[in-house]
């Protein structure tokens, strides 16, 4: 028979396991055919969380199909085939945000299919919402690193070795979605932290700036979506200018896997 003190001390270690218990974190991807991109990415961030939430918007190559039989795939919501430049980020973004309620996960992380998550993922971000939490944090941004001419190697220089988006954050259930079209911050508006979203040590790498060619092609989309700069003043003619270009490799260890050369942009 267990004595008082035996079931207070059972009592305390329950609470403490409680209090660490990990946190449930999905992921929300939107796509447009993306089947060059979604294999690599179902192998890449599957693991390192606990499900994902898709939302297929309009593709026409077969990639709702291939999500919509992913395991780790919690719901799939389908939109209807599009005209190409009949894209709202914004929609897309306000719909998975609202479908994750229904999941209630702890945290999000927005991960679109052309991008990859570091090597050890999972357990970094669980030290990271744990962090953030006993600061009283809701939201983070995230280290953003664009692969250039090669798999392993990224951009340095200027504005491009700091970038950073808010793409984790905590689910509630009164979210203030960003309303700007495109380039707006996954994170509710309502979880910054004195205005901003502090850095979380996390990498997270995209691959379509990979080659000149995909490079010219996004400079193209976004001055095609946004002829007058009025969502981005700096305009978009950075993206092919190599003036002042630097690479570095990966850090080692914080690599992403898999490393396919297959999956050049």
């Amino acid at each position: 028979m267990h004595s008082f003190f035996d079931l207070r001390r059972r009592l305390a270690r329950w609470v403490a396991a409680a209090k660490r218990r990990t946190p449930r974190v999905l992921a929300l991807l939107a796509f447009h055919d993306e089947m060059r991109y979604l294999p690599g990415f179902f192998r890449n961030v599957a693991p390192q969380v606990d499900g994902v939430l898709a939302l297929d918007d309009g593709s026409t190559d077969g990639s709702g199909d291939f999500a919509a039989g992913q395991p780790s795939v919690v719901e799939l919501l389908r939109k209807p085939p599009r005209e190409p430049h009949d894209w709202s980020e914004l929609d897309n973004r306000s719909r998975l945000i609202a479908a994750a309620g229904r999941h209630r996960p702890d945290w999000l992380i927005a991960v679109d299919a052309d991008e990859r998550l570091e090597r050890g993922f999972r357990s970094r971000v669980q030290a990271e919402i744990a962090r953030a939490e006993a600061a009283g944090i809701s939201a983070l941004s995230v280290h953003f690193r664009e692969l250039w001419g090669a798999p392993d190697t990224f951009r340095a220089d200027g504005i491009w070795g700091q970038k950073r988006f808010a793409r984790l954050f905590r689910q509630r259930d009164d979210p203030e979605i960003d309303q700007r079209l495109i380039h707006g911050h996954w994170a509710p508006l309502n979880s910054r932290t004195e205005g901003g979203f502090p850095a979380g040590d996390l990498f997270v790498y995209h691959l379509k700036m990979l080659t000149a060619k995909a490079r010219t092609a996004r400079r193209a989309l976004y001055e095609d979506l946004d002829p007058d700069c009025r969502l981005q003043q700096m305009g978009y003619a950075y993206l092919t200018d190599e003036t002042g270009l630097r690479l570095e490799r990966l850090a080692a260890g914080r690599e992403y896997e898999p490393t396919g050369i297959g999956e050049l942009g």
